[in-house]
């Protein structure tokens, strides 16, 4: 979208085109020192020998600052999120089960201009999302789930939400279990990745976004350069799709943490209730 955008309102300009990176390179690289650092521009479509003093005309050094951009989508569902009252929560809830979507449409607009949400800049407030209730390991070449549970992190609701339906899948006993949902911006976590934590935040890993379809066109589409210019690191054609299945790469495995429950015995039957604070 930004790509159109500039495209439209410089018809005189070169041919522009989108690459990929890895967001570890970039990010301390590039994003960790934003605003720090200065950088040789050259004119975009100008001669590459930079030996040539015509070249050098063209050449300026300027401190640059480089945004992260988030999908609107999840950054207006971290939104709500955030702008959500806890009374909030459960009448959302009910309007959706019951079903009656003007009343859920009007406590999820009123939660997004809530004056206490987060998340309100275009750029720079990534949302990374979790459930707590899931934890993944790796699989060895005979199938089998190896190594360390990590916790899996989302930067797109898209992607939670079809690692819990696999989840659910390979663990149907949590067909009734509802999702707890954690969230946490980007630069936070990478802040607590770096010093010590109640939560390893070095235990984690990253699930890469997979986005609806836009013109038609999926996450299968790269540019025609064959030129990757990060050896291999995610910069031309980085971005492919992972058509591998779940149940291939990754084993999903419940996490149970220590709660307080106590018994009910008001229907007759003694079943477990989570006490809340």
């Amino acid at each position: 979208m930004a790509l159109k955008s500039v495209s439209n309102a410089n018809k005189e300009a070169p041919p522009l085109k989108v690459s990929a990176f890895h967001l570890g390179k970039c990010w301390f690289k590039l994003i960790n020192k934003s605003g720090e650092q200065e950088y040789t521009l050259q004119k975009y479509g100008g001669k590459s020998n930079v030996n040539n003093s015509d070249d050098k005309k063209e050449e300026i050094r300027r401190t640059i600052n480089f945004h992260l951009v988030p999908n609107m989508k999840d950054l207006m569902g971290a939104r709500v999120l955030t702008g959500l009252n806890p009374n909030d929560i459960q009448q959302l809830k009910d309007a959706v089960e019951e079903p009656n979507y003007p009343k859920a449409v009007s406590i999820v607009q009123q939660a997004a201009q809530n004056d206490k949400a987060s998340f309100t800049s275009p750029f720079n407030e990534i949302p990374v999302f979790c459930i707590a209730q899931m934890r993944v390991r790796k699989k060895d070449e005979e199938g089998n789930a190896c190594g360390e549970n990590m916790l899996p992190f989302h930067l797109s609701t898209k992607t939670m939400s079809d690692t819990w339906n696999e989840f659910v899948k390979q663990s149907p006993e949590f067909a009734d279990s509802e999702a707890t949902l954690q969230l946490i911006e980007l630069h936070k976590m990478i802040e607590m990745m770096s010093e010590d934590s109640d939560i390893d935040f070095r235990n984690v890993v990253f699930v890469h976004p997979e986005y609806d379809n836009v013109d038609g066109k999926s996450n299968n589409d790269t540019d025609d350069d064959s030129d990757d210019d990060d050896s291999g690191g995610g910069g031309d054609n980085g971005m492919k799709a992972d058509s591998t299945s779940y149940d291939d790469e990754v084993s999903i495995e419940p996490y149970v943490s220590m709660e307080i429950f106590a018994n009910d015995i008001s229907s007759g039957q003694p079943t477990l209730m989570q006490l809340n604070n």
